[in-house]
This record gives structure tokens, sequence and C-alpha cells, in this order.
């Protein structure tokens, strides 16, 4: 319902806006944006959806309309706000101007903070493995490293155990290349909260920090990975939350990415072959009792695919390529790869549920004290690392091998000869 206590605010808000911008001229168009905004919020064309879709032009103050409409009406109803943004130079702006701006123009008390995903952090145990404190360090690296690399990741670990750094890529004073932030990029499956290790781990306070904020700044690729995981585990839970989703525009090409997969085949090969070896150490982690049957499930899957990819490469070097990129037309696979696709996602979800499962044995033996945090840490960062990989190895054939739809657009697949190594393949799928 829109209160007078709403509308009274709202029109405060307004009136103070004159007093603190220079050479402020009222807009009409802004003002029924910030009415119209409100209104719907408070059910006033539909009890129950309350949505709204505005488009303004350049100038007319977009982003305080929805500012001056949403968050009265999200703090009387003691709800959250999620702002989502394609770019990061919107993110920004909000952050540092018009969010502040805003706070200095309302009689509405409120906080506000930048979410990023998990995987715009690093994982403190993972980064001590990649850069040798604990042992394991090569086992997270597909080609070996250089030594450059090695001095980066052993600086970025000093700087976090000083304090010096937050663990969040994009404040580390210079970019980080994409091959090193994979090997210490945060992830579900080692990265747990519920461990007493990783508490104090940089998303773990980054996320505590979102609980006590009333209006959250992400962007539409956080609030996707939200949805899929059941929304409320990232952000607020979606029924508490008003979302405003700024650039909207850029919405079905963020969807499409975030559906998207992607994977190379020899050099899948060469991490299944170090997983398999390793296999023993990390199911000896494990109850004893428990753990065998996955380890078999494991190692089994691994030996199948292996050789699968190796043939699926080497059936690629007979496609015709155009400009290295072989585009199966309206996403029909032959029918041979068509074959492999299907066993393919077969033992590669197999071999991704039973390396998680022994990751959870080795939690539940950490959480019980009955193995140290010492030994257990690294091997779980190192796991992790793999299971990351598992999954997008079964992610890619799942889209592979998934029947062509009789209505809609199809998949596209493609094959692609790999730039980063020699007589390699790189398979992708996407919407």
């Amino acid at each position: 319902m829109l209160t007078s206590k709403i509308q009274k605010s709202i029109r405060q808000s307004y009136q103070n806006l004159q007093t603190q911008l220079d050479n402020f001229v009222p807009r009409r168009a802004q003002n029924y944006l910030v009415s119209e905004i409100a209104k719907t919020l408070c059910g006033q064309y539909h009890k129950s959806t309350r949505m709204i879709v505005a488009e303004a032009g350049t100038g007319i103050g977009k982003s305080l309309s929805y500012l001056m409409a949403t968050i009265p009406v999200a703090v009387q109803n003691n709800r959250k706000v999620v702002i989502s943004t394609a770019t990061v130079a919107l993110q920004e702006q909000l952050l540092n101007k018009d969010l502040p701006l805003f706070r200095r123009i309302t009689d509405q008390n409120f906080s506000f903070i930048i979410a990023k995903g998990r995987q715009r952090y690093c994982c403190t145990e993972k980064l001590a493995v990649a850069c040798g404190v604990d042992g394991g360090q090569m086992a997270m690296f597909e080609t070996k490293p250089k030594a450059a690399d090695i001095a980066q990741l052993q600086l970025m670990y000093e700087k976090l155990a000083q304090g010096k750094w937050d663990g969040d890529r994009d404040s580390w004073p210079k970019p980080i290349d994409d091959a090193i932030w994979q090997t210490i990029v945060s992830e579900k499956h080692s990265c747990n909260n519920s461990l007493p290790a990783h508490r104090g781990c940089p998303f773990s306070k980054a996320r505590s920090e979102l609980d006590k904020n009333d209006v959250i700044i992400a962007n539409h690729s956080l609030v996707m990975a939200d949805a899929d995981l059941g929304g409320g585990v990232i952000l607020p839970e979606p029924e508490n939350t008003i979302f405003v989703f700024d650039e909207a525009h850029h919405l079905p090409h963020v969807a499409r990415d975030h559906a998207s997969a992607s994977a190379t085949l020899k050099g899948a090969g060469s991490w299944l072959e170090r997983l398999n070896q390793s296999a023993s150490k990390f199911s000896g982690l494990a109850d004893e009792k428990r753990v065998g049957r996955f380890r078999n499930e494991l190692q089994g899957a691994i030996q199948q695919l292996i050789p699968l990819l190796g043939e699926v490469n080497t059936y690629c070097t007979g496609l015709a390529f155009e400009e290295d990129s072989c585009r199966f037309e309206n996403g029909e696979l032959p029918s041979w790869l068509e074959e492999q696709a299907k066993v393919l996602k077969q033992y590669s979800q197999k071999g991704a549920q039973a390396s998680a499962k022994i990751a959870d044995l080795i939690s539940e033996r950490l959480k019980d004290g009955e193995i140290g945090a010492k030994i257990a840490e690294p091997a779980l960062a190192e796991l992790g690392f793999y299971i990351q990989r598992f999954d997008n190895l079964a992610a890619v054939w799942r889209l592979m091998a998934e029947p062509q739809k009789e209505k809609g657009a199809p998949l596209a697949r493609w094959i692609e000869k790999s730039k980063e190594r020699e007589g390699d393949h790189l398979v992708s799928v996407a919407p």
C-alpha cells in the first residue's frame, strides 16, 4: 500500500534534491517515473504481480528515480533492495555517486554495499597450495607454471596474510591472468563456510557483510547464479527483496553466456590423469568404510573418459575448419560424435558426483576432529580444483548430448582449434 508516510518521504527527498544539485531543473518525466515505480511496488495496479518495465531517455535521471521510489517502499516494508547492472561503470556510479547522494536527501536510514560472486574472490587455502606454501603445487596447474606466475602468487599470499589485500580480484592493483586466477578461485566444494578454517576467507567475509546491508549492488550474472541455486544463497531471499534491473537490455546475452560451457579435450585428459594418480591420496583422508565405492566410481569414470576424449580429439582433426573453428549447422552433431557425447555425459557426471562425495567425506572427518586441518585443508583445496573442472566437463557434455528440440532455437555447438595447446581442441555449447 502506498502509505502517506512513503509519499511524504518521496516528496521530501525530491525537494531536498533541488538544494543538493546546482542548476537543478525539475523534470516531469522523472516525477512520472518515480510515481509509477512507487505505485507498482505498493500494489496499486496489481496486488501480486508488482512488476514494471520503464524506459527513459538520457538525462532523465533514471538511477535517482528508482532509488527515490524503491528504497522508501523497501525500508517501510522491511525488505532488501538488489540493484542489478550490466557494467562496472554503472556499479561504481551507484556506489560512489547516486547512493551517497540519495542518502543525503532522504529521511530513510539505509546502508548499501556492492556484491560480487564467489569467483571474484580467491580461496586462502588454494592460494597457499598454488604458491607452494603447503605442497601439491603442480596439481593446481594444467601446464608447468612460469617463475613469474609463482612470484605473483607468493606476493598475493603475503598481502592477503598481512591484511593489505582483501582477496577480491578487482582490488588487486594489476590485472590477474585468467590461467593464474583459475588455480586460486574460491569454489563451493572446498571453500565451505561450515569449515572453521574458511570462516575468515575473503568470500565468507564479504558474504557476511551483505547480510548487514539494506541495498545491494550486483551484476546480472550474479543474480542469475543465485537464481540457479534456488535464490537466497548468495543474495537475500527473493520473496523479501525488491529487484531493480538497470541496463536490462543486456539480460538476454548475460543469460545466454551464463548457460554456456566449454572444455578442451587433451587438456581435460591431462588433469584427469593427475586426478587418477591422486585419487588414493584423497580417499585416504576419508572414512575407509564409506569412501571405497566413490573412489572406484571416480577411477572407473576417469579410465573411461581419458581414451574417449582422446578419440574425440583425433576425430576433430578431420573436421572442416574455417578460421580454426567448425560450427555444426543448426546444432546438429554428426552421428558418431552424438553417440560419443552421450557416453561422455554419463561418465563425466559420474566422475563429478564421485569426486564431490569424496570431498564431503573428508569435510565430515575434518569437522568431527578426526583429521587435522593442516592435512585436510590443502587436500580439499586441491580436490576442489578438480571438482570445479569436472563439473564444467559434465556441463559441456550434458549440453552436447542434449536432444534437439522440435520448437524453439537450437543449441549452438562448435569446436575450435586450441590456441593454448598444440593439437588440442576446445568444445563449446551455448543457447
